[in-house]
């Protein structure tokens, strides 16, 4: 069974007589490729037990017969949603499954206005296929991260003080398409001294001094899925206070990794690293989730925080990435990219998880 029967199974199981998945305008295409493998920015599937089909424009047409056995169905002109009327009116169509999360308002009122059909949101089936990644989603991951590090590597041999942090990251991210990435999964940060601090800092022209605390959070996305790594740098000496916080987050990185494994819930996982952080003084300095699921999107379910207290499924992908932010100062966060088996984790990070000196 695929993932388009299993999603139709779960669909049937409310009366839903198909399913449409968008991809234009300002939805994902993230479930597009998931269940077609088609890369492209504009496609509308249409998922019934007895075909697929996807629709899109001649830009994609070619592209769409190399990347999908989907029936492909050419849009040229008109009022697209006339002519998704026009195919959807030859089902006997009830009830429309659709990703109420994903699909704007206008859409929405252009679909409700034309078909007259009941609308059935099935982004939890959606969202519970993902979660479980199959083994060749799971390499395709271990491949991307394997990427971003050696990028990575590579970008640490040209980093000496006196750069600027967008400098440091445009490198980066260009040593990653140079290794074969698609795009970086996500703008690169790279932040330095105080703007370490900044859990999401973007890279600015600021230069890097010798001696601070550089965070560099970076990933790769390849064949479609992402990684996400982070990792403290020091060009020179590192200080005793940097030391001192970079090894109580190693501590609860540690712990939580110990305890990472299919089953404990989110909000458990979560409260592993939080509350020895917590027991250093830190806690308030820790003011984001321990971590995310990742996969096509680099933020994804499941949520590895304490507002989650549905249990990590079996083979899904998420990352640990505890921190400690003191404003003004400096901050620290390692990231890791972990499998979560039924007997425990699979790491699929490799980089050192000191702090790295050059």
């Amino acid at each position: 069974m695929d993932r388009v029967d299993k999603l139709m199974e779960q669909a049937e199981s409310e009366n839903v007589d198909a399913v449409m998945i968008i991809n234009f305008e300002n939805s994902s295409k993230a479930s597009s490729f998931y269940f077609s493998g088609f890369t492209g920015s504009f496609s509308i599937l249409i998922l019934h037990r007895d075909f697929r089909k996807l629709i899109t424009d001649p830009r994609y047409t070619e592209q769409a017969k190399k990347e999908t056995n989907f029936e492909i169905v050419e849009y040229r002109e008109g009022d697209v949603f006339d002519f998704l009327k026009g195919i959807l009116d030859e089902l006997p169509l009830k009830k429309l499954g659709i990703e109420e999360s994903r699909v704007s308002l206008h859409v929405y009122n252009q679909l409700r206005e034309k078909l007259g059909v009941e609308f059935v949101a099935v982004d939890k089936y959606i969202t519970l296929l993902r979660m479980s990644k199959d083994e060749e989603e799971i390499r395709r991951i271990r491949e991307a991260v394997k990427l971003a590090e050696e990028a990575f590597r590579q970008t640490l041999e040209i980093l000496k003080p006196g750069m600027k942090e967008k400098e440091v990251a445009a490198y980066l991210e260009y040593r990653m398409k140079i290794l074969g990435a698609e795009s970086a999964a996500f703008e690169t940060i790279v932040a330095s001294g105080w703007r370490s601090a900044l859990p999401h800092g973007r890279a600015s022209d600021k230069k890097i001094e010798k001696n601070e605390p550089i965070v560099f959070d970076f990933g790769a996305r390849l064949n479609g899925y992402s990684s996400d790594i982070t990792r403290m740098v020091c060009i020179g000496e590192p200080s005793d206070d940097f030391k001192e916080i970079h090894s109580i987050v190693s501590e609860a990185q540690d712990r939580a990794l110990e305890k990472a494994r299919a089953g404990i819930t989110g909000k458990e996982l979560d409260n592993v690293a939080r509350d020895f952080i917590s027991s250093k003084g830190y806690g308030p300095m820790f003011g984001h989730s321990l971590g995310h699921g990742l996969g096509i999107e680099v933020h994804e379910a499941p949520r590895v925080s304490t507002r989650n207290e549905e249990k990590l499924p079996e083979n899904s992908v998420v990352t640990i990435e505890p921190g400690i932010y003191l404003e003004g100062r400096f901050g620290v966060r390692i990231e890791e990219d972990v499998v979560l088996r039924k007997e425990g984790r699979e790491i699929l990070t490799s980089l050192p998880r000191e702090i790295i000196t050059v």
